[in-house]
């Protein structure tokens, strides 16, 4: 396990997948990232890399040649090490090996860099092409934000649990098919500057998936805090939650999308697919400013 703290805020994260399992108010003395709960997801964020979500039949090619790989990636399913750690940056990398290549056929270095400013926690994904050809790529965070609520038998419902924007919005929504697994279209929706939450909102989407391009700040507020997500950078803003259990919203910003339901084979031709030429890089992230409401 790794950690990472100031006066504020303490942060730890998983060697296993290079993932927050703890973001923790030092002065109020709260846990603000979800805790497990077996009736319900058994993750509490995750490193997405090199594709988003699932892959129609868990497969794909790269010039004609079958590939298999897990729900969002390679990074989860492994251990990343140590890069190095200042007063208030932690930068660890994972890279391709021999068994990576076995489920994709490029070679890369990706750094992972937790930063903390005061109360504001960034999140830097840095892609390294290592390979001798271009190498194709999607990537994204995952954190599970604890929200207030009521338990019941049947679940848990959100209660006092807001999203907020900086302005009303016109975006393309990207709608599922019914097992949440694949997109199946998309078309301009109307968000509001505000909406209060409940977790129908999201399942009955599978996942809220909005183009963000046009979208620079998210706030949440939930469970006496309000977490502003700087995600000017992002391309696709999606929220998500268990819709039975889980004291817990998902706000990932993505760069790319999870695989439509009759897809190009091809990794390269899939939508939003980013490339790197060999010795390229390519680094964005988001930042998390927390409040505690008062």
């Amino acid at each position: 396990m790794f950690e990472l703290e100031n006066e504020y805020l303490k942060i730890r994260v998983n060697e296993d997948g290079g993932s927050l399992t703890s973001v923790y108010d030092k002065v109020n003395k709260n846990e603000l990232l979800y805790q497990l709960d077996d009736r319900s997801w058994h993750g509490q964020d995750v490193v997405i890399f090199p594709f988003i979500a699932k892959l129609k039949n868990g497969s794909y090619m790269v010039d004609g040649k079958d590939y298999y790989m897990k729900n969002h990636g390679l990074v989860r399913y492994n251990k990343v090490s140590l890069n190095k750690k200042s007063d208030n940056t932690l930068s660890l990398f994972f890279e391709s090996n021999s068994e990576t290549l076995k489920e994709y056929p490029y070679k890369f270095h990706l750094e992972i860099k937790y930063i903390l400013d005061g109360h504001k926690l960034s999140i830097r994904y840095k892609i390294t092409n290592t390979d001798d050809k271009p190498i194709y790529y999607e990537f994204g965070g995952h954190p599970a934000l604890k929200t207030s609520g009521i338990e019941s038998v049947d679940g848990f419902e959100y209660e006092d649990t807001k999203i907020e924007f900086d302005t009303s919005l016109e975006v393309n929504k990207y709608y599922l098919d019914e097992t949440g697994s694949y997109i199946i279209g998309k078309n301009i929706n109307k968000i509001p500057r505000e909406m209060y939450v409940k977790k129908k909102m999201i399942s009955d989407s599978k996942t809220l998936i909005f183009d963000a391009k046009e979208i620079n700040n998210v706030i949440l507020t939930t469970n006496g805090y309000s977490y502003k997500f700087d995600i000017n950078e992002a391309e696709i803003l999606a929220f998500w939650c268990d819709p039975h259990f889980g004291d817990y919203i998902c706000v990932e910003p993505w760069w790319g999308i999870p695989d439509i339901i009759n897809p190009n084979p091809e990794l390269k031709d899939k939508p939003l697919m980013h490339s790197l030429n060999p010795k390229e890089s390519e680094e964005k992230g988001y930042t998390i400013v927390i409040s505690k409401n008062i």
